[in-house]
């Protein structure tokens, strides 16, 4: 593994203050070594991949204890299992509190921690391990799309051709939106949700205002989506919707409501959590499709006619989940709220 020691010479030092780790050592985690193989399609790459990280984590562990880390991701990213909020640490502080490199007491051990419970890779990380390794396009700056006419909706509405990234909030979103928009608010999550949701080939609109447009679009070219063609201002959008009468919603309800309909069996259950959180309680007879990989899956989704109720842990990947749902066609309603607290009390819950 490749990392930067950065020495202030300037300053008389004639030793490294800090070590630029970038996808190496995390605060709190380290690198996956999976993603060859989960991401890419590479066979049999997996587990040499975590034996060569384990043989990098052993000189990792001789450097000074003082030397700050400078990673290359943080909390949100899926480049590991519990990457830390904060944005930088040392060699010493990691040693004694970093999950990852405290398992690193053998080879076996290391390897059998590190390649259990991974997220799903967001789908956009196959491309990136190509462009990582051929290059990214050219694109001579940072390209800022024009103001869309917005009766360009009405070519739009219910075409997978076209990817209408609906960036507004959740509430807003549930009540009311274009047929087939894709739903990716502006959050942390914004450029993992689009990644998994839109594809490259994919002409893209957006609608945001247009201060926010200069992130979005940054955030978009960073997970290789640079066919952003234009975007409609939010107040140009909710009007046009009303004026056509093009609005459809998704109905959103919270666990107490949904409770009895989930466990009933009269509709169909897709739980969007990691699998790794499937694994340890789930609802009788639920499909675990982890959001991420969900437009990848998408056919595997066969409700029999049954509306789809899409939930996860807290509420924010079902309800991404479920405007892509709606997009393919199904009836579906968004499950919001703990699922923890809920499933604890029921005894029809199967672990």
């Amino acid at each position: 593994h490749l990392i930067f020691a950065v020495t202030d010479k300037g300053g008389g030092a004639d030793k490294p203050m800090g070590i630029a780790t970038g996808d190496f050592v995390f605060v709190g985690d380290v690198g996956r070594p999976d993603l060859l193989e989960s991401a890419a399609g590479m066979k049999d790459v997996m587990k040499p991949s975590a034996q060569t990280l384990y043989k990098s984590i052993e000189k990792f562990k001789s450097m000074p204890e003082y030397m700050q880390i400078w990673p290359g991701h943080g909390a949100g990213s899926a480049c590991g299992k519990a990457l830390g909020a904060v944005p930088k640490s040392t060699v010493g502080y990691e040693l004694q509190f970093n999950a990852s490199l405290k398992h690193a007491t053998s080879e076996d051990d290391f390897v059998n921690f590190i390649l259990e419970g991974q997220p799903e890779p967001p789908l956009y990380f196959a491309q990136m391990k190509r462009d990582n390794k051929i290059g990214p396009k050219v694109l001579g700056g940072l390209p800022i799309p024009g103001k869309a006419d917005v009766s360009k909706l009405a070519g739009f509405e219910g075409n997978r051709d076209v990817a209408l990234i609906d960036t507004r909030g959740r509430e807003a979103f549930m009540n009311g939106h274009l047929k087939g928009a894709i739903f990716s608010p502006l959050d942390k999550q914004f450029n993992t949700t689009a990644g998994s949701y839109v594809t490259e080939e994919q002409p893209i609109y957006l609608v945001i205002d247009e201060k926010d447009l200069e992130d979005a679009v940054r955030d978009l070219i960073n997970v290789g989506l640079d066919k952003i063609e234009g975007f409609i201002p939010v107040a140009e959008y909710e009007k046009w919707l009303a004026d056509n009468n093009a609005a459809v919603a998704i109905p959103h309800l919270d666990f107490e409501k949904a409770g009895d309909k989930l466990l009933s069996g009269d509709v169909h259950v897709l739980d969007v959590r990691k699998a790794s959180e499937f694994s340890e309680g789930h609802i009788e007879g639920a499909q675990n499709v982890p959001h991420t990989r969900l437009l990848a899956r998408i056919d595997e989704l066969d409700p029999k006619g049954k509306t789809v109720y899409v939930h996860c842990s807290a509420g924010g990947r079902s309800a991404v989940a479920a405007a892509l749902v709606q997009r393919y066609g199904h009836d579906v309603a968004y499950v919001d709220g703990e699922f923890d607290a809920w499933f604890n009390k029921k005894e029809e819950v199967a672990g």
